[in-house]
């Protein structure tokens, strides 16, 4: 009884760590129309430059924050240069564009930090016996720390005036640049909050693991099974999606392998979009 509620709990932790990097996917396909796989390795270089700033001594609670917004940076500057000159193309170049992207961030982690495993230097804290469950300080801090960021983009989409930007460029970015919406902020916002978001799970999943080059790169199957789950576009979906895959796939250790994880998740998309070919949340 007592394994079955630690997978429960486990499943809860890396279910709010995946539905980070997920809502950046959603994010840009719902408006920019294209899947962006280089969200994966913004994962792993969250991780990486969140340990580099705790190694040059600042607070762990500072450096998440301070490199999550370093991962919307580098999005946001790929966004308004690379991913700019092909907004008109197609969905082909910016898919193209985003592989070559990952392929290309996995190696400049590899080149600055190299392959061994590392882990970050904070202290062991004893488990919160929490509601029957017990759970460590650094998943409670991985949950709220996704709930409080995905609710807070919840609210920027929907009650703000940037939000309503970002629903009519969705909608119909042509009749938007004629009422006056300025889509290159629209998109450049997208892609600053996506790799913010993205950098912010990688952080939180290192937590949990260890850093590796390929940390992003494992996560990527279970991160756009959660999207896709969700609803693309549809950042309402992207939690209650992240519970679902992040419960199966923890559960499913009980008769299988943990390399079996992103062959799990890759099974619940495929069983609910039978069901729900759209996702399993309604489109507003």
């Amino acid at each position: 009884m007592f394994e079955l509620q630690q997978f429960f709990v486990s499943g809860i932790v890396i279910a709010s760590i995946w539905a980070l990097p997920a809502a950046g996917v959603s994010l840009i396909y719902g408006v920019l129309r294209f899947p962006n796989f280089a969200i994966a390795e913004f994962v792993t270089l969250g991780a990486y430059l969140a340990f580099s700033f705790s190694a040059l001594g600042l607070p762990f609670m500072l450096a998440a924050p301070f490199a999550a917004l370093s991962c919307g940076a580098v999005a946001l500057v790929f966004d308004q240069t690379v991913f700019r000159l092909v907004r008109r193309a197609g969905t082909l170049p910016p898919i193209l564009l985003s592989l070559g992207l990952l392929l290309l961030l996995q190696n400049v982690v590899r080149f600055i930090w190299g392959n061994d495993v590392r882990q970050f230097r904070l202290p062991l804290l004893r488990p919160y016996e929490l509601v029957g469950f017990n759970i460590t300080i650094y998943g409670l801090l991985s949950i709220l720390a996704s709930a409080v960021f995905l609710f807070g983009l919840y609210g920027l989409l929907r009650w703000t005036q940037f939000g309503r930007e970002v629903r009519a460029t969705a909608n119909n970015p042509g009749l938007s640049r004629v009422c006056g919406v300025p889509l290159e902020r629209v998109f450049g916002g997208l892609s600053l909050l996506a790799g913010t978001a993205a950098g912010l799970g990688g952080v939180l999943l290192a937590l949990e693991t260890s850093l590796v080059p390929l940390l992003g790169w494992y996560s990527l199957l279970p991160i756009f099974a959660i999207a896709i789950l969700g609803g693309l576009g549809r950042i309402a979906g992207v939690g209650l999606a992240a519970l679902i895959v992040g419960l199966v796939t923890e559960y499913s250790l009980l008769i299988l392998q943990s390399s079996y994880k992103s062959a799990v998740a890759f099974v619940v998309l495929s069983v609910v979009l039978i069901w729900r070919p759209t996702g399993i949340v309604a489109q507003e």
